[in-house]
């Protein structure tokens, strides 16, 4: 009498289980797909391109569909390369190393696609030096931490020291977070209320709940779209925050320099033309642009 599959199924798992428990002690990796050369990627007319998953205002699904500023500059370069676009929703990891390895060039020990390029990767030294199997190209935003603070309760002007007084929101573990956990000696981390996302930490100084937030510009700006006005936004003195400011642009495997200075081109003319801005401008979000001096080259060395 032949068996039903539905009563093989809880022993098949588990044998599956095992064979992957077993595979990763190894300390194997499940295949994934390899990233393209700039060759390959022209003749088989197609460009796979790394965002984050659930990251406004760049890279998050709204009514189902991937919109976001990055989601724009992903397009612009396919339409350049004359290539299709094959967009690659990554999840963030513990830190950017991880990101880089499971985006561009190992892949997630679970398998999952390796993309040709990633978009959003901060362009820095000394993350360069500890990820030699990549190369940093394509500066195209500079990111700097601002704080809202709310007009009728601070007025325009406040600093941080006010939040001795009065409640801040912040991403959990966020850069802000860490920096107002300390600052003034300690002073203000009674005041922190904290949120899984910058977005619910802006709702929450929305409602009233906080009379500041404070993050990244790009986010923070998202976080208030809906009551903007409401708020006095800049940057503040910030006495012992090493980093406040940082530059974003691009990422591709190390042997593949040549698909790096082709889409480091495309940037560099999406700043220079000022179609970057237009493309930050679309999304309600300030654009604060790279110097010069970074929009050409052969990335972080």
């Amino acid at each position: 009498m032949k068996m039903p599959i539905t009563g093989h199924t809880p022993c098949l798992t588990r044998l599956l289980g095992r064979l992957l428990l077993i595979w990763l002690s190894l300390g194997l990796t499940l295949p994934t797909a390899q990233a393209l050369s700039y060759d390959d990627i022209q003749d088989k007319g197609e460009i796979a391109i790394a965002v984050y998953r659930d990251f406004p205002p760049f890279s998050y699904r709204r009514d189902g569909k991937l919109v976001g500023i990055d989601i724009d500059i992903a397009h612009h370069i396919a339409r350049q390369l004359n290539v299709r676009l094959n967009l690659i929703e990554q999840t963030a990891d513990e830190n950017v190393d991880d990101d880089l390895r499971n985006a561009i060039w190992k892949g997630h020990y679970l398998g999952g696609a390796v993309a040709d390029v990633m978009l959003h990767v901060p362009y820095d030294r000394e993350l360069a030096l500890r990820n030699d199997l990549v190369v940093l190209f394509g500066p195209y935003l500079k990111e700097e931490i601002i704080a809202a603070r709310n007009i009728e309760k601070l007025g325009r002007d406040a600093t941080l020291a006010l939040f001795r007084y009065e409640k801040i929101a912040v991403e959990l573990d966020s850069l802000a977070d860490l920096y107002l956990s300390g600052a003034f000696g300690g002073s203000i981390r009674a005041n922190l209320l904290h949120f899984k996302t910058t977005e619910e930490a802006g709702q929450a100084a929305l409602r009233g709940e906080a009379a500041g937030l404070m993050g990244p510009r790009s986010q923070v700006q998202y976080a208030l779209l809906a009551g903007m006005d409401r708020f006095d936004l800049g940057k503040v003195p910030t006495p012992g925050l090493i980093k406040a400011d940082w530059l974003i642009g691009a990422a591709v495997k190390n042997n593949y320099r040549q698909l790096g200075y082709a889409v480091e081109d495309i940037i560099a003319s999406m700043v220079r033309d000022g179609l970057m801005a237009e493309i930050f401008k679309r999304h309600s979000i300030d654009y604060v642009a790279p110097s010069l001096d970074y929009l050409a080259g052969a990335g972080v060395q």
